[in-house]
């Protein structure tokens, strides 16, 4: 019972994460200048990536019906997508790093994108904020369309088997060894979430319904590693769905078929938190899928040259985007140890179109660098509305701290030398192909 209990306490406080940086971003401080960016983003609004054939296994009414094929962007998240490239391009355009011309010299401005339909549309729609004209040669992906890209979609290798025995294990300990008590702590979400799926009486007696489809259970992920099946997986799907229901703008009795309070949509979105939280971020998983972006991610601050997609040419990339999932921003943020807080989502959510920035600074006097990393999303309400962003009516964008280097600070920057340091020692080394 004492297990339990301490497993409901332990999930709630990783759930809320530790202090969520809420803060707004400071400006560049004097005699300091911003070097380069890497840019590590989600895909924008996109329609549900199940069929309506699976989709209806949950639900007693009809889903809406989305303009586009399963798992595509919308036209909506492609206009959303630009806005928030024209945003980045006043932001990082006034820090010198993205030129005024109708295109940047060759190089210094790349989007390398996971090749998925989705990933793509997105970085051509983020590159038509950013620049209207230039899609190629700024737009890049792996030439190989036969297998996966593994900076998005890193796979098993006889260095990193992402075993199927151990990763159970790992997400199980989180919650006390059986998904009793965290069934328990976010009771009243998953409540909520059943009768908005299958309302009382609209189920036929007996029938499984909504939730409670599938039973609990950690099984074996075809790529690799493991998936989550059951109430959880099947609401945090749910919530996802009505998230971008709302974002593409639906009318308000097709948003969750309308049967969610005001409120209701953000408290949900806490089933979401959670499956991505036990999912993405338990500390084997998170290694075994973003030790490969973090090193990546690692290598192209220290050198822009090893962008990917970046030409070999003398001039590094100033402004580089790794346009992919939400997954991959949450393992990298496992790895890290990273949390940030948007108006109107839950802690830690990744919302469609959100990024996570690493920001290379140098102070000139010295010529130390430092990184500092930002979040920035738009909010529910901007996306509904499809509100034009600019530095008087900006998306949220807050400060991310970096725990590990909190003795180290300065002007809430890492040292360059202690990210580094930082980042190598959360990366499982087996699980890096790429080479810089």
């Amino acid at each position: 019972m004492k297990l339990r209990l301490a497993a409901a306490v332990l999930v709630s406080t990783l759930m809320a994460g530790l202090a969520p940086a809420g803060a707004q971003v400071p400006p560049i401080p004097p005699g300091w200048q911003t070097e380069r960016v890497i840019m590590l983003a989600r895909h924008g609004v996109r329609s549900p990536v199940q069929s309506p054939e699976e989709l209806a296994r949950f639900a007693t009414s009809p889903w809406p019906t989305w303009p586009v094929a399963p798992g595509d962007l919308t036209p909506r998240g492609a206009e959303l997508g630009r806005l928030m490239g024209r945003f980045y391009r006043v932001i990082y355009g006034g820090r010198g790093l993205i030129e005024e011309d109708d295109c940047p010299r060759p190089g210094i401005v790349v989007i390398w994108a996971d090749y998925e339909s989705r990933t793509e549309f997105s970085a051509a729609a983020t590159l038509g904020g950013l620049y209207l004209r230039c899609l190629n040669p700024i737009l890049k992906h792996q030439a190989d369309l036969s297998r996966p890209d593994p900076l998005f979609h890193p796979s098993p290798s006889p260095s990193c088997p992402m075993d199927v025995a151990s990763n159970r294990a790992a997400v199980l300990a989180r919650i006390g060894g059986d998904f009793s008590s965290v069934l328990r702590e976010y009771a009243p979400q998953l409540a909520t979430l059943q009768s908005t799926l299958c309302p009382p009486g609209s189920a036929a007696a007996g029938q499984a319904c909504g939730l409670n489809v599938d039973a609990p259970a950690i099984v074996p992920d075809p790529r690799g590693g493991v998936l989550m099946k059951g109430p959880i997986t099947i609401g945090a799907t749910a919530s996802e769905i009505f998230m971008m229901e709302n974002a593409e703008g639906m009318p308000t009795n097709q948003v969750a078929w309308g049967r969610l309070p005001a409120t209701g949509l953000y408290d949900v979105l806490k089933v979401h938190r959670l499956h991505a939280d036990l999912m993405e971020k338990t500390k084997p998983i998170a290694q075994q899928k973003g030790s490969n972006m973090l090193a990546q991610i690692v290598a192209s601050l220290q050198d822009g040259h090893n962008f990917p997609g970046a030409p070999k040419i003398a001039e590094p990339v100033r402004f580089g985007v790794l346009l992919g999932h939400d997954t991959n921003v949450l393992n990298v943020a496992g790895l890290l140890n990273l949390g940030w807080e948007i108006k109107g989502f839950q802690d830690n959510e990744v919302p469609p179109s959100a990024s996570l920035a690493f920001e290379l600074l140098k102070e000139v006097g010295t010529n130390q660098r430092y990184v500092r990393m930002t979040f920035y999303s738009q909010t529910p309400e901007q996306m509904r509305d499809v509100t034009p962003l600019n530095m008087d009516n900006r998306p949220s964008m807050v400060a991310v701290d970096l725990p590990a280097c909190s003795a180290y600070m300065r002007n809430g920057s890492c040292p360059l030398e202690r990210f580094v340091e930082i980042a190598n020692a959360a990366i499982d080394p087996g699980c890096v192909s790429i080479k810089p």
